[in-house]
């Protein structure tokens, strides 16, 4: 059948209609899809696409397979008729043409872009420029300019990346790729190698972003985008997938257009959508991808250790390749679209295609992901984990008991009353396979739990407010004290991290001698069975809760060896704590806090201030409730009352307004008197250093708060949160 047949051939309606994401030439020709067609209808060959509005959330989409309809000349509307018209005005010009032209035009075919004396120049430039122009158009319809910032970005932020520099930066790092986060206040971070500011991950450097993918839990949508603004991607796409419910995030489409927030409901309370990703797409079809464990907001990106692996670039497929082409070793990115397709969510169908169409045969990681069900295959949380270590995992059988579990992570689960019904049975036994394993019964590898202490979080850059990334709660570690025998302290003094407390989340296996590492899983998820699930006795299903997301480095695919170097080789993996690690001491307890008082609002504050008697001797952490906000001005008689009569001690306080952590300090009233007194903005240093002072007079509520930049009017009342060992100064 030759062209001019095939083109007119009826073909057959896609059976997807316009929920249809393919991109192959192949298909457009086989199928036809009406809903494209129509738009191509009215295309006048130049200019934006005119893509109804009931299409808005597919648009990106869309346009990318309009370019490949057009590019291809895969359906005759009336750029196809323009087209077919030139091409035949072509002809007939060509036939009335002298016979030495058309010659001299076949023996320049091979070499396209040379232009030989014997055709007019300015003829084939024009028709050249033409072409390129009218191609150009078509490709970029969708294309949204780089936006230079109007303000300074050292006006906002303390840590100041060199910009174009991330490139470079990004090479040296391999083979491992993995980078922690800068610490604010300290400055010795500020220079090395392996930190990274999240500015540096939109560098110029790593090329020009077409749109991106951010999922994530906690999400300050003004700061993520101020991130964005500094870059000059402003005006560039971006799709948010979100965890914890936030008023700004709801609304910020009607704002920004360009942004595609969405909020993914879980159907347990205990499970959250705690995933850390990002899939950043480029202008010249690349992508490269993310895997962090620190929230989208100022805090997590100051003075906490996160970590993350950022991917190296990973290219564009040619146009006939298949989606399982580009397949890494490691099965990377069969197990990327495995995840994003669990959403079933149509905001990813542009991403999910995009992977599809890029290579990933040079990933050296494995994807770990959770993701909430029950999962009777071994892909997903710790028994994707067990499977990949059974596998490639090179510990000698002999020594196996010797390599202990290094589990450090910023929360700790609720175990049971024995550390074998989920501790160290299936969780333990899932993180300690091995190649060559013995059948046989032998010693359990032994189990170190790296979690900060109380003192850990006092001698931290924010001081107790530290603690505010640690919500272990009290009332978990009161169930299971046989905890405390696992315990060990957050010590970083090699990465200069020791005071910056951990949000960071990872998993190794290190040698007798503490020189050598089995592997390293960098994981969003904590030690908890909502993150890594737990095994069901009966039709063995392992049934997960939350969405996670993490990279497994194992030594054979990254670096070519058995295990990875910890010292002692110049390019060593760095892993951010000291190894080996300090145990708890018979006095330490572990960072916690108390849920006391649910929704406790103004008419709580009898059971806790009016009694005289309950005397205040030690600062709280108070954990605002959101949802219980009121203004000072607002606040009933009653309130008035009790705030009088016993404030005379200070107050340490988390004010998540919006997700903003916000810093203030509030005096509420001035004397016995009715006379308020508006709330304050001071810096971080400023209100830690006055809450922690005892001379405040009895009429003063100092109220300390973590944060950004941002005016006060809010007074929210109280869900608190304490260290145990405080509770006996509190409630005698």
């Amino acid at each position: 059948m030759n062209d001019a047949q095939s083109s007119k051939r009826v073909k057959r309606e896609c059976s997807y209609g316009d929920k249809c994401y393919r991109l192959n030439p192949a298909h457009f020709r086989e199928f036809s899809h009406p809903h494209l067609e129509s738009i191509l209808n009215t295309y006048e060959g130049n200019g934006d696409y005119d893509i109804p509005q009931q299409y808005s959330m597919q648009r990106s989409q869309i346009i990318e397979q309009l370019n490949v309809i057009v590019e291809k000349n895969l359906y005759e509307g009336k750029i196809g008729k323009q087209s077919s018209d030139n091409a035949q005005s072509s002809t007939q010009t060509n036939e009335e043409t002298p016979n030495t032209e058309s010659t001299n035009v076949t023996q320049i075919k091979p070499q396209k872009i040379m232009v030989t004396k014997t055709i007019p120049q300015s003829s084939v430039t024009i028709n050249r420029e033409k072409v390129q122009n009218q191609e150009q158009k078509v490709r970029d319809s969708d294309y949204r300019p780089i936006v230079p910032p109007t303000r300074k970005y050292s006006e906002f932020f303390k840590v100041i990346p060199e910009k174009n520099k991330m490139a470079a930066k990004h090479d040296a790092s391999a083979p491992y790729y993995i980078f922690y986060t800068t610490i604010t206040d300290a400055k010795e971070t500020h220079t090395q190698p392996y930190s990274i500011c999240f500015q540096e991950i939109l560098d110029s450097s790593l090329g020009e972003l077409k749109c991106s993918l951010q999922i994530n839990f906690m999400v300050d949508v003004s700061w993520l985008l101020a991130q964005y603004y500094f870059a000059g991607y402003s005006a560039k796409k971006l799709t948010i997938l979100y965890g914890e419910e936030c008023p700004d995030l709801k609304t910020i489409s009607q704002k920004k257009p360009h942004v595609d927030a969405h909020y993914v409901t879980m159907a347990t309370p205990f499970g959250k959508h705690h995933t850390k990703m990002m899939v950043l797409c480029y202008e010249d079809g690349s992508l490269r991808v993310v895997v962090s464990t620190a929230n989208l907001y100022v805090d997590d990106w100051e003075n906490r250790t996160q970590g993350l692996w950022f991917s190296p670039p990973c290219s564009e497929l040619p146009p006939d390749a298949m989606p399982h082409d580009g397949e890494s070793p490691t099965m990377f990115k069969r197990t990327l679209l495995r995840y994003l397709n669990h959403y079933h969510l149509p905001q990813l169908a542009f991403y999910i295609e995009r992977v599809k169409r890029c290579d990933f045969s040079h990933i050296n990681v494995f994807l770990i992901a959770s993701a909430p069900g029950a999962h009777f295959d071994v892909d997903w949380g710790m028994t994707r984990v067990g499977s990949l270590l059974r596998q490639h995992c090179c510990i000698p059988p002999s020594e196996n008991s010797h390599w202990p579990l290094l589990a450090q992570a910023s929360s700790i689960g609720s175990y049971g009353k024995e550390p074998k019904l989920w501790l160290t049975g299936d969780f333990l036994h899932q993180f300690t396979k091995i190649k060559d394993q013995s059948q046989m019964l032998s010693s359990p590898a032994g189990l170190k739990l790296i979690y900060p202490s109380l003192e850990n979080v006092k001698q931290s850059h924010d001081g107790l407010l530290g603690g505010g990334c640690l919500p272990y709660a009290a009332s978990a570690h009161a169930k299971q004290p046989w905890l405390n025998q696992f315990l060990y302290q957050w010590k970083a003094t090699h990465t200069n991290r020791n005071r910056a407390m951990p949000h960071i989340k990872s998993y190794t296996r290190v040698s007798p001698d503490n020189k050598m590492a089995a592997y390293y899983l960098l994981t969003s998820g904590n030690i908890s069975k909502a993150a890594w699930g737990s095994i069901n006795k009966g039709n063995k299903a392992l049934r997960i809760m939350s969405y996670e997301a993490g990279v497994l480095l194992l030594p054979r695919f990254v670096i070519n060896e058995d295990m990875f170097p910890l010292s002692d080789k110049t390019h060593p993996l760095i892993i951010p704590y000291d190894i080996p690690p300090i145990k708890y001491t018979s006095d330490m307890s572990p960072w916690e806090y108390i849920k006391g008082w649910g929704n406790a609002a103004v008419d709580a504050f009898p059971e806790v201030l009016a009694n005289p008697a309950k005397r205040f001797q030690v600062p709280l952490t108070l954990r605002i409730v959101k949802d219980r906000s009121i203004h000072i001005q607002d606040l009933p008689e009653k309130g008035v009352q009790i705030l009088k009569e016993r404030t005379d001690s200070p107050f340490l306080c988390y004010a998540y307004l919006g997700n903003t952590v916000h810093a203030y300090i509030g005096y509420a009233y001035s004397s016995f008197t009715d006379r308020r007194e508006p709330v304050r903005e001071v810096n971080r240093s400023r209100a830690l250093r006055e809450s922690q002072s005892f001379a405040m007079t009895p009429t003063k509520l100092a109220v300390a708060c973590v944060g950004f930049n941002s005016p006060i009017g809010i007074f929210s009342l109280f869900e608190i949160a304490f260290h145990a060992s405080w509770r006996k100064s509190l409630f005698r």
